[in-house]
């Protein structure tokens, strides 16, 4: 009988990811079709083209600094990925953000993690705290738009900073509250780190909020924004919008609350119908890009999850 459950365990760890892949190909393509794309029509110009691709390109190099913000946070509980282990697991587990609820985002890259000896526990440790992590930056980085969206309730955004500020001065707490919240489930990390890797995080993850506001800066200047105020305005609007739809958990990627903050935002310095055009548009790119380094990463990953079950059927094999 211990046999028969052996053998079939394999399979049902291939039906789950079958399954998975499922439900992240659902979630895009109900994302695609509940968005209203005819609104960037007037942006799909032979002229508009370097800049779209140059807005795809900047926003591949903040999703690479994001990718170093989770891996630094890994190697602070005790795991140094090589950076292209790294980025497959990252950005291949990122491709089920698009399926409804944050969790499949961590269950996915704990199931990658695991075919490089990273157990479960620490890699969905390392999703629930990356979230206050993006949080934290996206509202300091996004205080240079408050002032236009909040008025004089802008203050309230010196939380945050406050916030981010003490974590940086003592970073080990952050290795503590992983360690307490394990027991609370009965286990226990292999490490807490030291919180000096935290810093990195935060500086990678600081990185990737002010390149990203760049690839919207490229498309507020295709609508005709004037090119010095939109540019404080995106960095801070898009650093925003981000850092509140992380927590917003029930809506695939922060659809609809993103493009919200974003429309109110560049409402500063554009008409509403061309806010409305780039939000979109920095949808599609944001899209576009994701699906990208997922692909790029994904045969590798596929490669080495066949490689395991394939040694550990081998070896189950070998002991009967």
């Amino acid at each position: 009988m211990d046999d028969t459950y052996r053998r079939r365990k394999p399979r049902r760890r291939t039906l789950t990811g079958w399954a998975l892949a499922c439900l992240i190909v659902t979630g895009l393509a109900l994302a695609l079709r509940e968005q209203d794309w005819s609104a960037t029509r007037s942006m799909l110009t032979p002229g508009a083209l370097p800049l779209l691709l140059l807005s795809c390109v900047i926003n591949v190099a903040a999703l690479l600094c994001a990718m170093m913000s989770w891996r630094s946070i890994l190697a602070d509980l005790g795991h140094l990925l090589p950076r292209r282990t790294a980025a497959g697991i990252y950005f291949v587990g990122m491709s089920a953000k698009y399926a409804p609820g944050a969790i499949w985002v961590a269950l996915t890259q704990a199931r990658l993690a695991r075919t490089v000896g990273v157990g479960t526990l620490v890699t969905v440790a390392v999703s629930l705290l990356n979230i206050p992590v993006v949080l934290l930056t996206g509202m300091v980085v996004g205080s240079l738009a408050a002032p236009l969206l909040f008025g004089a309730w802008s203050w309230l955004l010196l939380l945050p900073a406050a916030a981010l500020a003490f974590v940086l001065a003592r970073p080990s707490l952050v290795g503590r509250a992983a360690q307490a919240a394990a027991r609370l489930l009965r286990r226990e990390l292999t490490a807490s780190g030291t919180g000096h890797r935290i810093r990195a995080a935060i500086g990678w993850q600081l990185a990737c909020r002010l390149i990203s506001g760049l690839h919207l800066w490229l498309l507020t200047l295709l609508m005709g924004a004037p090119i010095a105020e939109s540019l404080v305005i995106s960095i801070g609007a898009f650093a925003l919008a981000t850092g509140i739809s992380s927590v917003v958990v029930v809506l695939p990627d922060g659809a609809l609350i993103r493009e919200t903050v974003l429309i109110g935002t560049l409402s500063q310095v554009l008409p509403i119908p061309e806010a409305t055009a780039v939000a979109v548009a920095s949808r599609a790119v944001c899209l576009f890009t994701d699906l990208l380094t997922g692909a790029v990463c994904a045969p590798a990953m596929a490669s080495r999850l066949r490689r395991r079950e394939t040694m550990t059927e081998h070896d189950r094999s070998a002991a009967f």
